[in-house]
This record gives structure tokens, sequence and C-alpha cells, in this order.
């Protein structure tokens, strides 16, 4: 015998053959002819590499290949693809880079297939570039640093309108993209750079072009274009990152550059475009100087100037218009002052739509807006402020007859726009609107600003409701009736402004007038004192003159000096004075109005335009005029003064009440911080002036408010402790309320006319009423005409004067004085108009028809109804809007609709829901009906409960559901019987479908959640233990039969209702279990059906078994996922199945063993699972899903880890890839702690390989050390490794010699380290030299020992062999079994036979042949099994010990149940532990007690 060294394959000769596969690859992509690639080709290419890779030192050619792999492609670039680039210019060149670098990348990727075992072990444990990024980097190196200067832009062409090759383009920069790898440095440095230089180049040469000879929005049209144009290019072919930078430089050149110029261009910068209105200009610049820093800021300062100096130019144009006024007229706000604050509010207007529209409501245009308008807001017109132009103009809108004719929308809009106050009085055209600009005021103010106003519109209302009782007062107290029509209001003296006030001397009749108020008034209050305030009072009064008798409507002051005239002809002026007692002022106002205005009631003496003491005035008897009715007005008072006084006296209380509150909080405090806290807190109403603050400042010192700073008096102040100590003193509060008084305006007096009647004798009379059935004859009118129109009259319709007639009429009736005020009474009459209408025209036309024609009448009538309410409600809005509010009654409209529902949905509501549910049910039996209609009459159902779902809920929806659940009943109890499983769930979905539809198309959709439950309870919930269990086509049924859709919607119903799927898993489950069951029950039969010998191992139908597992899970987790939609009862019930099937034993093997074994087939070399990596991997990841299930998951570990010692030891493993790629998917389930001895096993190997080229560089330098036999040894760390049985075998010498000389190298490697050989766990190559041929044989060392003894010997007895080797009787029987009983007979015995016996004799076997020239001798397997399972054992109990220790170490005290399940629920996650042992664990550690 002599051993063999092995065979290896050359550099030369492997890269020989490699040359050829390379090349080939070369005329493929030169687009020679040249056939490509077989499967055959790549896999003889790869293995070649992988041969070359994988050969022991000094054979090992990696770094040689790694080398020869980028001369390879440096070779090629240098002989082909630079030659080929430079005999090309310009586009053509381009197109010749594009297309070698898209040849050099298919290069590159095919030859790393070829180099692909090289690019995974050997690069990646160096840490070297992979091979990739070295083809890459060798175009990079040798090609693009030579042509990357040549590559020019043709984007200036483009740019200059050029058709250029967008194509090419964009594959050229992607070569500057790619070439770089994953870094963008190649593409920036050597092409952006370029780019954004030469383009800045280029548009800064067009900029100044541009910016002479285009005005700005031709400029700003181009430079827009130019960006949108460099976007698309971006777009198109460069890369996305250079589009910011693209955008930033041209927006530098084309608008920072020339920002300046292009705004204030002559005739056409931004000045030019605001002022002619340039709206899409003005979008475009703010586009585009939005861009660029800063940029709005100077737009925003132009746009400021242009409307500061409009506003300006309106103040002076009112200016002027206010010059040219009479001198008299000049003080009083005309009507050119109100133009100019309508201006205002059009200029703004303006340009709050120029800043949302144009300049997409920027803050800074805000901000320029709001400073603009602060401006000129805040200028004195003609000797008039602002704050009073905005009050007038307020004031203007909201009285009666004001100037400003505008709808309630309308000014509501103005009042939104510009905030002002105003005073009120009986002239007000709606409270409504006088409430809403208080609201807005306050909004906008603060409530302590509003609250007088507030309390002014308040006591208006309670006045009228004075009113009201006095005038009861007065027809319960007829005696006390004065004759005259009396109007008193009463007011608050807080809230109101001060009025001047005159103890005039009334006239009898009005003297009466008063007492009887203040008697109706005393029984009201007692503690309420009356100050009458008469300059407020107006009066009618009938003046008879020579022509005609004319009302006169005047005030209290000009009825009382007319009256005078009824006792005599002429009065002097200080006749006058002295019986009206009024002072000079007022005297002559009142004269001068009657005598020297437009309207001359009385004659003066002399005749001239003013008033004098001298003057004698008597009663113009021929005076006339063409009008029945005349108001006389007095001259107008200037009450700006006054105003401004007032104003400046609540200002100055203001300033002193700030002061005293920011000294109370901060104690002391400097004089600038205090003047700056006090502009700060008053800034909101009113700009106060720093000279008035610092007077404030000073009295209140004076007034020991304030008291200066003993340390700084100059400059600081604190409030004195004696005022604010404590907080017991009072503050003298300058603003406290005076008492409250009330104060009346008499507003109308009506005098009874007086007998007899000469020409200067006056009389008065009662405004006419309308009576009752008048109005009420004219209102029915109206009516009969709406009813025509509604039912189709022709040429009947509404002309705007009718509705204007019908809707004063309305009015007028309501607004009538007590007892003629008729709302109660029309709003009767309202109802009872709709009562006939249904009574006598609705409800016949309904009751003659039946079915589907009632319904269409319905509809029709319902549709009708409906305009009518809609117009009478026009006709009556004044009634809803004031008398039904007050009253808080049913409106007119919801009036409307009660009477229909009362009248005629209530009588018909039974029928018409039991004609609806019978045209559904038509419908679902297939036939068509009319939805539209269905739909209309339950809208009818919806709209009768006015905004409540009553009405439909209760006399529509609870018959239709008790009606939709007996249909469905019934239908349920045939199709059971009927149809098969498949069938009836088909039925049941499309019902529900049209369900669904059904309500989509005419029911509410507030019905849809029941309809669906009743129908769904019907056809599923009730009769689903039927569906399920049908017989031949239930459930079961369709999970053997794999019908996936049925299963599907047998999901999709059951899965609506409640614990539905909860029977669907069980079965599922069940399924599943009773499949794994089958494949159990099939692998048994197979394996009992096997050799005695044979039983107790693990065989192929085992490993079919796992196989099949993973197959059934793939198969049934697809089920869960596709047609069970992933539901998690689904999910638990495959977890269960899989756990019942994956924890029992087959033929004798525990799961765990089967699994491990599979495993070991995948991974190990010539294992029957013959699979690629990827699918390595994916069957890898399906088993450890299916270990999961696994109870004793430490017993697959141990098995596990016994066969990948094997592998690992005996080089049977695939890839050490594969075996860190599957303990890296259990360290993420099971832990790390159940992965770290087979990652130190793996580990062991790497280093044992290191040792192993180390000891053949150690014998290289030590040749006397070498004993001609290649000797491999691998170290192995002992706790990694399962433990191996070991002999202390007596060595042949050529093996001893081996032994040694390991021993001494490693000796001077590791010291400290002691080393235990394991013979039985080795190799040995013999050579036995027989009479036909040498043969090879691969042994296990003891066998070649044993073997190596016939050497020395022809024969040998049993016990020779024993006694000179010192093996066990059972190692030498398997030993001498496998060698002499076994396939190869290399040793004959006697007797011959099949049994090894202590008086063998064995021989050397010379006729010994074989075809075979290498054989690999095996031994007898040995079942591992039961040792495998004593370790696992022991470890659990070690477990359990250590798990109970710790249990007991945190928690102290514990009872023994309790112990026992935590102790489970730990261990759990690797094994099931027993409770037996657990508990004879707990008895072991009380008797180790310490």
């Amino acid at each position: 015998m002599a051993t063999h060294e092995r065979k290896t394959i050359d550099l030369e000769q492997g890269w020989e053959f490699m040359q050829k596969g390379i090349t080939k690859l070369k005329n493929i992509l030169e687009g020679k002819p040249e056939p490509q690639f077989s499967s055959e080709d790549y896999m003889m290419l790869y293995t070649t590499i992988y041969n070359m890779c994988t050969q022991k030192p000094p054979h090992d050619y990696s770094q040689q290949l790694y080398e020869k792999y980028r001369e390879s492609f440096e070779e090629y670039i240098t002989s082909m693809v630079l030659p080929s680039l430079r005999e090309k210019h310009d586009e053509f060149m381009l197109r010749e880079l594009v297309k070698r670098w898209s040849n050099h990348k298919v290069m590159v990727r095919w030859l790393s297939r070829f180099f692909y075992y090289l690019d995974r072990y050997f690069i990646s444990r160096r840490s070297l570039p992979q091979l990739s990024e070295v083809g890459l980097s060798c175009f990079r190196d040798l090609v693009y640093q030579e042509i990357k200067g040549k590559v020019k832009s043709a984007i200036d062409q483009e740019r200059e309108g050029e058709q250029i090759d967008r194509a090419l383009l964009k594959n050229v920069l992607d070569i500057f993209v790619e070439i770089g790898l994953t870094s963008m440095d190649y593409y920036e440095n050597d092409f952006e750079d370029f780019l954004l230089k030469d383009t800045a180049d280029y548009y800064s040469i067009k900029a100044q072009t541009w910016i002479l000879e285009d005005s700005c929005p031709d400029y700003m049209l181009k430079a827009e274009e130019c960006l949108k144009r460099e976007k698309e290019r971006v777009a198109h072919y460069l890369h996305s990152s250079s589009e910011q930078k693209l955008l930033e430089k041209v927006q530098h050149e084309l608008l920072t550059q020339y920002a300046s110029q292009l705004l204030e261009k002559e005739h056409s910068g931004c000045h030019a475009l605001l002022r002619d209105d340039k709206v899409d200009d003005l979008s475009r610049m703010y586009r585009l100087f939005s861009r660029i820093t800063r940029g709005l800021e100077p737009v925003s300062q132009i746009f400021k100037q242009h409307v500061t100096n409009e506003g300006t130019a309106l103040v002076k144009q009112a200016e002027d218009a206010a010059s040219n006024k009479k001198p008299e007229k000049k003080e009083i706000v005309g009507l050119h002052e109100q133009i100019f604050v309508r201006k205002v509010i059009e200029l703004h207007d303006k340009y709050v739509a120029y800043v949302t529209d144009c300049f997409q409501g920027h803050t800074l245009f805000h901000k320029a807006l709001k400073e603009a308008f602060e401006v000129f807001c805040n200028k004195g017109v003609s000797g008039s402020t602002s704050a009073e132009l905005l009050a007038t103009f307020c004031d203007n809108i909201l009285k009666k007859g004001g100037s400003e004719k505008l709808s309630d929308e309308a000014i509501e809009d103005t009042l939104e726009k510009k905030l002002a106050r105003r005073l009120l009085f009986d002239k007000s055209a709606n409270d409504e609107h006088e409430r809403s600009i208080l609201t807005k005021l306050k909004q906008q103010c603060g409530g302590q600003f509003t609250s007088k106003m507030e309390g002014m519109v308040t006591d208006l209302t309670v006045a009228r409701d004075h009113q009201t009782k006095f005038e009861e007062f007065i027809s319960t107290h007829s005696e006390l009736n004065p004759g005259i029509d009396l109007a008193v209001t009463v007011l608050t003296t807080g809230f109101w402004p001060s009025y001047k006030s005159f103890d005039i001397n009334l006239p009898a009749e009005m003297v009466k007038c008063v007492e009887v108020f203040k008697e109706f008034y005393q029984t009201r209050t007692k503690h309420r004192k009356l100050t009458w305030i008469y300059s407020l009072g107006t009066c009618n009064i009938n003046a008879k003159f020579e022509a005609k008798t004319i009302e006169l409507i005047v005030t209290t002051y000009q009825a009382a000096l007319l009256l005078l005239f009824n006792g005599v002809d002429r009065l002097s002026y200080s006749e006058i004075v002295t019986q009206l007692n009024l002072s000079d002022d007022d005297v002559v106002r009142l004269l001068h109005s009657l005598s020297c205005a437009k309207y001359k009631i009385l004659n003066k003496e002399p005749n001239n335009k003013s008033i004098s003491p001298n003057d004698v005035f008597e009663f113009n008897s021929k005076f006339t005029d063409k009008m029945r009715r005349i108001k006389i007005p007095l001259p107008p008072v200037d009450e700006k003064k006054k105003v401004v006084e007032d104003v400046d006296k609540d200002r100055r209380y203001a300033i002193d009440a700030s002061i005293v509150r920011i000294m109370k909080s901060r104690k002391v405090l400097g004089h600038q911080q205090l003047v700056m806290d006090c502009v700060e807190q008053l800034g909101r109403m009113f700009k106060p002036d720093f000279k008035a603050i610092k007077k404030r400042i000073e009295d209140l010192i004076t007034r020991d408010y304030l008291e200066r700073d003993k340390d700084n008096p100059n400059t600081q102040y604190s409030s004195p402790g004696q005022r604010f100590a404590g907080g017991t003193s009072q503050e003298k509060n300058p603003q406290t309320p005076k008492p409250t008084k009330t104060l009346p305006s008499i507003v109308p007096f009506l005098h009874n006319p007086r007998g007899g009647g000469g020409g200067g004798v006056m009389d008065m009379r009662r405004t006419p009423v309308v009576p009752l059935e008048e109005g009420w004859r004219c209102v029915l009118d109206g009516v009969v005409k709406l009813k025509s129109i509604l039912d189709g009259e022709k040429g009947v319709r509404f002309i705007p004067a009718e509705y204007m007639g019908l809707y004063t009429m309305v009015y007028n009736m309501c607004t009538q004085k007590a007892p003629n005020d008729y709302s109660e009474v029309l709003y009767d009459r309202y109802r009872q108009a709709l009562d006939d209408h249904l009574q006598t025209i609705v409800l016949p036309s309904l009751n003659e028809k039946h079915g589907e024609f009632l319904l269409r009448e319905l509809v029709q009538r319902w549709a009708k109804h409906k305009l009518m309410v809609k117009w009478l409600r026009r006709f009556f809005d004044y009634l809803d809007r004031f008398y039904v509010s007050r009253r808080s009654l049913e409106s007119l409209h919801e009036k409307g609709w009660s009477t229909f529902r009362n009248l005629v949905f209530h009588e018909l509501k039974s029928t018409v829901t039991t004609i609806v549910i019978g045209m559904v049910d038509d419908e679902r039996e297939g036939k068509l009906i009319d939805r539209a209609l269905l739909k209309n009459v339950l809208d009818i159902f919806v709209e009768i409960g006015f905004g409540k779902m009553d009405f439909y809920l209760e006399d529509f929806e609870k018959s239709f559901l008790k009606g939709t659940t007996d249909y469905y009943s019934k239908k349920a109890q045939t199709w059971i019987l009927e149809y098969s499983c498949p069938e009836y769930m088909l039925k049941a979905e499309e019902c529900l479908q049209k369900e669904k539809e059904r309500v989509a198309n005419y029911l509410h959709s507030a019905t849809e959640p029941k309809l669906f439950a009743n129908a769904l309870s019907e056809l599923i919930t009730r009769p689903a233990e039927e569906i399920l269990n049908k017989e031949n086509s239930g459930c079961k049924v369709l999970l053997c039969d794999e019908k996936t859709e049925d299963l599907a919607r047998m999901f999709r119903l059951f899965s609506r209702i409640t614990d539905g799927l909860l029977p669907v898993s069980k079965i599922f489950q069940e399924h599943v279990i009773g499949e794994g069951m089958s494949l159990l029950k099939h692998v048994t039969d197979v394996a009992n059906s096997r050799k005695d010998e044979k039983k107790g191992m693990v065989g192929l139908s085992e490993q079919e078994f796992v196989r099949s597992v993973i197959e059934l899970h793939d198969k049934y987790i697809a089920y869960v996922t596709n047609c069970f939609q992933g539901s998690t009862v689904f999910h638990k019930a495959l977890k269960e199945a899989f756990e019942v099937i994956c924890n029992k034993d087959v033929a004798g093997s525990s799961s765990a063993e089967l699994f491990a074994a599979y495993c070991d087939n995948v991974l190990r070399k010539g294992g029957s699972e013959r699979l690629n990596d990827e699918a390595i991997e994916e069957t890898l990841d399906k088993v450890v899903k299916l270990l999961t299930y696994l109870s004793d998951k430490d017993l697959f570990i141990e098995f596990h880890r016994k066969k990948l010692g094997r592998r690992l030891i005996f080089e049977r493993n695939l890839n050490d890839e594969h075996e860190r790629i599957l303990l890296s998917k259990l360290k993420q389930f099971f832990g790390g702690q159940f992965t770290s001895k087979m990652e130190g096993m793996l580990n062991d190997i790497t280093l044992a390989k290191e040792h192993q080229s180390k000891f053949e560089e150690y014998l290289n330098k030590n040749p006397e050390s070498n004993s001609r036999v290649d000797l491999h040894v691998t170290v192995l760390t002992t706790g990694y490794w399962p433990t191996y049985k070991n002999s202390d075998i007596n060595l042949p010498s050529e093996m001893v010699r081996c032994v040694e000389v390991f021993t001494e190298y490693y000796r001077s490697y590791k010291e400290h380290r002691k080393l235990t050989w394991i013979y039985s766990l080795g190799n040995c190559i013999v050579i036995g030299k027989f009479d036909a041929k040498p043969v090879e044989f691969v042994l296990n060392t003891y066998q070649a020992a044993l073997l190596l003894l016939f050497n020395e010997a022809d024969k040998l007895s049993y016990s020779e062999i024993v006694s000179q080797l010192k093996l066990s009787v059972d190692d030498a029987t398997r030993l001498l079994h496998s060698l002499s009983c076994a396939k190869y007979k290399i040793l004959n015995k006697e007797p011959s036979n099949r049994l090894i016996s202590p008086d063998d004799v064995f021989e050397f076997n010379a006729k010994f042949t074989d075809k075979m020239r290498r054989i690999k001798v095996p031994l007898p397997p040995i079942d591992e099994k039961k040792k495998v399972v004593e370790d696992v054992n022991k470890d659990r109990r070690f477990a359990i010990d250590a798990s109970l220790v710790r249990i007991m170490k945190s928690r102290k005290v514990l009872g023994h149940q309790q112990l026992v399940a935590e102790c489970v629920e730990q261990l759990s996650r690797m094994f099931k532990p027993d409770i037996k042992l657990i508990k004879r664990r707990i008895e072991d550690l009380i008797s180790r007690e310490p």
C-alpha cells in the first residue's frame, strides 16, 4: 500500500481555457458570427474558475485570476475600443462611445458570472473591489479619461432653435453618471461644472441684449420661456440633480443681475404694469421674482408706492371737490366725501384682488397693501377725519332713505370690508344690519368698544315693547287718551351720546301727551327718572292752506313754533322766543327753516335770508306745493367739534387707565418703557400722542397715582405702596360710570283737527291703514294665480310688479300699529290657504288613483306643493322674518311642509309603502320597474321630516326591512334544498350586490347597513351550518377539490356575519390536519416495508415527507393569503394544524430529526436535493418557517449540529454562505444562544484552513519534517462541537510520523493549547495493489490502519488485529465487516459468512478487482439518535434548573403552580417542558439546598 497526491489544474492550462471563452464573448460583442453561450459553456467556464479557486495552496489561483480578469479588460479596451473611438469625431464619436459603453457593460456582466465564485468568496473576504467595479474602472481609466474633454455639449445649439438628438445626449450623460458607480463626482466635475459655466455665459449675453431691446413684459416672457425650456432639458437628458443648479444660474443671469433695471423700465416697468392693470404680466413678474432671494421686496415696495399714490390722488380729488362747495356747507360731510369713501373701498377691492390673484396672497404684498392704506386712510379730507367719513358712509348705508341703495347681501359685503361706528335712530333700515356691523366691530376692536352700541340696539328693542304696552294702557284707560298718536322711545343714559336739551314751553296738546306717558311709565317703574329730549322728536302736522291741505313732517320744536300761529296771525321774534323759552340760536334755526329755506311756511318781514330780533313772522296761507306730504328739515349742525372733544376726553381716560394698569403690574418702570407699553396697549384703537401721554403721567403724579423713583427721579416711576399694597384700597377710576338715567325721544306727534278753519289754521290726522279683508283678498288673488301657474295654465305668470305688490301688501298689514297689526291673522290664514288647497284639490286627485299611478301623482303633487310653499314664503317673507322668528313659531317653510304631512302624507303613507315594497319585490324577481319613480317617492319620506329621518324610518324602512326578511327567508329555504353550496353562495352574493345597488339607485343611504344585515341574516347566518356541511359540496369538499374561487366567495360571505369565520376555519384546520396525517401514514407504510436493519435510519421516504409537508404548507398558506385574505383566524388555524403535523413521529424518527436530515440533504454535496443557490435559500426559508411549529426545537438544533459537524469536517457542504444563511434565520427565530455554537463551528473551519496553509508553509521551510504523506488537519474548539467517540488506536508508523510533525508545528504556534486527536473522524486515501490492477480506496482512518497491517503479514486473526490496533470489540467488528463482508471484499474471511466472530481469520484478497479506479469503502452506519436524545434531555434538565433559579431569585416567594406555569412559559420557546420533569427538578433543587 502507498499514499497518492491529488491532481490540480495548472494556472496556464486553466487560463487558456478561460481565454477561449473571453474571446468568444468579444466576438459576440463585436457582431462577428459566433454561436451564443449555451448553459453547458457557461457551467464549464464557471466550474473552471471554481476549481482553480478551491485548490489547496500553492495551487489556489484566486489572486492570479483576479489580476488576469483586469488584464483581459485592459487588453480588450486598448486593442478594440480606443482605436474605434479615435477614428471618429463629433456626433459620430458620441454614438460610438454609447455603443462601446453598452458593450462594455455586457462584457462586465458576463465575465462577472464566469468569475462568480471569485467575487463571492475571495474578493469579499479580502475587501477588494468587486469584479463589476474593476470592469467599470478599467473603462473609466482608459477610455473615459481620454474622451471626457471631447464631449462638448450641443445644448447651445438647441437653445438657438436647432434640432439635436436628445436621446443620444441622454445616453452620453448617463455614462458620466454610471461611470462613478454610486458617486456623482464624475458627472458633476467633468460635465456639470462646464455646463453651468457655459449656461451662465450664454444667458449673460442674451440678457444684455434683451434688457436693451425688449419691454419689461417681453423680457419676462422670454425669461419665463427660457426657465421652462431649461426644466424640460433636465427632464429629457440631464440628470435631475442638475435642475436646481441650472435654474439658479439662469435666474441669476436673467433676473437677479437686471432686477432693478427691469422693474424700473420706462413706460413698461412695474409702475406701468400696475397703472395699466396688466394682471397677466404682474402674475408673471411675481412668479419670476419669487424665485430669487429677496426678489419680491422691490416689487412690493413699488406696489405699496403705487397704491399710496392712487389713494393720495383720491384724497386730493375729494379735497378739490369739497373746496368748490358753498361756504356754509364746507364743514358738513357731503356727497363728494361719500364718493371718496366708496372709491377707497373700490380701490381696496381692486388691489386685494391683485394681492390674491397676481401675487398669490403673499404676506409681503398683504403688508405693503396694509401700509399703503394706512397712509391715506388716516388723512383728513376737507376738514373731516377719515373716521368721520367712514361713520357717515355706514350711516348712509344703514338708514332709511340713504343714498346707498344696496341689497342685504351687498350691505353685508360692504360692512365686512370697512368698519365704522354710528349712532342708531329709528331711521335704521334693518336691525339685523346694525347687529351685523357691531359683531364685526367687536371682533375687530374688542367688546369694550361696542358694549355701548350694543346697549343702544337693545334699548330700541325694549322701547318697542314699551310702546306696545303704552298703547295697551291707553286702550284700557280711554279717559286718558290725548287724541294724538304718541310714540316715545325710552333710552338708557349711559349707552347714548349726550344731547342738547331745553325746557321748551310745549303746546297744551303735547303737554297732555307727556303727562299721560309719565303716568303710564310710573306704573312700570317707580325708581327711574325721565328726562325729555324734545330736540330728537318729530311730528306730522296737517297745514290748511288756501290751495290745499298739506301734511308737514317737522321736528317737535318746529311743530311747537307753528302751533303758536293757531292762536294769532302775526308774531314777532321776541314774542316767539318768550313763548317757546328757547335760546336765540335754536329760534334762529327754527325760523330760518320755516321762512327762509325751500318751504316758506311763514312770511317774514323784512323779506331777506337772515333772521334778526326785529323780524316779524306771519302764517303763509298762500303756500302750495305739488307734493301732499313735505318734510321740512332743520339747517344742519356741525357736531364735529363736540365729537372730537368727547373722543379726546375719552382718550385721556383711556391713557390714565392704561398707565395705572401698567404700573400696578410692573411696580417700578422707566419713563421710556412706560410710554412704549402704554402706546402698545392703546395702539389697537387709536394712535396715542407721546406728549399727551407725558401730560397724563404728570397729572397722575400730582394726583398720587404715580410717584417718581427716589433713586432716579428723572427716568423712573413707581406705584405708591399705600394705593396698591394688599389690594385693599380702591383706585380712583377716571372712567367711573355715572348713575343710569333714562331719556325719552318723542318721535311722531299727531294732533286732532281743530274746529273751524281759516287760512292760518293747522290740522293733524291719522295715517290710513289697510283693512284685513281688503288686504287678504289681494293676497288670495295672488294665491289663486299661483295655483293656476302650478296647474300648467297657459299664459299665466307673475310679473315683478305683481310680486312686489303682494310682498308690500303683506308688509303693510304686518307693520301697522295695534290693533291693525294683522301678523297673527295672516299666519293663520297662510296655513288655512294651504289646508284648503290640499283638501279640495290634492287629496281628491290622489284618492282616485291606485298602484304606480298613485305614486306618480303623489310625486307630482309634492313637487308642486314645494313650489307653492316656496312662492308663498316669498310673498309672506316679512311675516316669516320678523313675526314668526320673534315669537319662535314654526317657520312658513316648515308650516307648509307640515300641512302636507298632516293632511296628505299620514293618510297615504301605508298605501304608498305597500306599493313601494311590492315594486321592490317585483324587481327582485327580475321584473323591470321605474327606479326613478321609487327614488322620488322615497325622497318624500325623507324630506317630509324636515331634516329628521323619523318618518322615513318609521313609516317606510321598518316595513321594508320586515318585507325583505320575509322574502329572503322563503328564498333561502328553497335554495338550500335545490342548489349546491357553490351555487347557493353565488346566488346569495348576487342578491347582496343587488341590494347594495338598490340603495344606490333609490333607497336612502341610511338603510344600507340594516338592509344588508337583514338579507345577510336570512341568506347566510341562519343556514350557515347547512351551507358549510352540505353533502358533496360543502366546505370540506371545496377544500378537497381545490375550489379556490368558491372558497374566496365563502370567506367574503361568512366574514360579514358575527363569528362566521370560526366554523370555516375549524373545517379548514381539520382538513389540513387530515392532509398531513395522510402524508404521515404513507411515509410510515413505506418505512415499515424496509429491511429490518434500515428501519431505525432516516431514509428517502422520510425526506420525501418533509418535502411534502413544505409543499403542503406552501399550498395552504396561499389559500390563507388569497382565498381568506390573510385573516388572522385562518393563520391561527393553519398554525395549529401544522403544530399537530410537525410534532408527530414518523416511522420511529422524530420530526426534529427529519427536519435536520432534510436540511443536511439540501446543504451537503451529493444530497438528493440538487438545487441552485436561489432555490436553496428559498427552501431554507420554508424549513425555518416550519420549525416555528416544532415543539422540540432544541432537539432539532442538536441533530442539526451533529450533521453540520460532519458536513464541515468531511467538506461535504456545498457552500459556507448557505450554512451562514440558515444560521442567520435560526438566530432570528430562536435567539443567538441556540446558534452560537454552530457559528463557532463555521469560524473553526475558516481558521482551520488558515492553520493548514501555515502548516504547509512550515513543511516547506522544514523539509526534514516532511513525511511525504499529504496531511490535512482540522483543528476544532472543544466547546463548539458535538462530543465524538475517541479511542487510543495504535497507528501505523507513517501516520504516527504525520501526527508528530503537526504536533511539533502546533506547539510552535499555540504553546498553551492541548491537542486531542479524534481519529474516528479522519479519512485516508490508500492505493491497493491487486493482481488485476491497482485501486485507490477512500477509507476511514481506522480502516486504513487495519489494512496497513497486511503490508507486514498475509494473514491475521481477529484477536491479532484487535491486539495490534488496541480497538474495542465493537469497533473491530464494524471495521472488519466493512472490509470483508460488505460490497467491497478487500479481505477474505474464514469461515466465509456475513458474521464477524473472534475465531475468524482474515487474508488480503489479491484477486479483488472493480471497474472503478477509485472506491469509497463506507463503514456500517451507527444510529446516533439515542445519544442525541440523551444529550438533549440532559441539557433540558440544566435549562429547567436555571429557569427555576432565575424565577425564584426575582420573585423570592412563589406558589408551586405559579412557579411551574412561569417555568413552562420561559422554556416553551425551545421545547415543551414535561410538568413531571419540572416537579422532579424542583425536588432535586430542594434536596441540593446548601
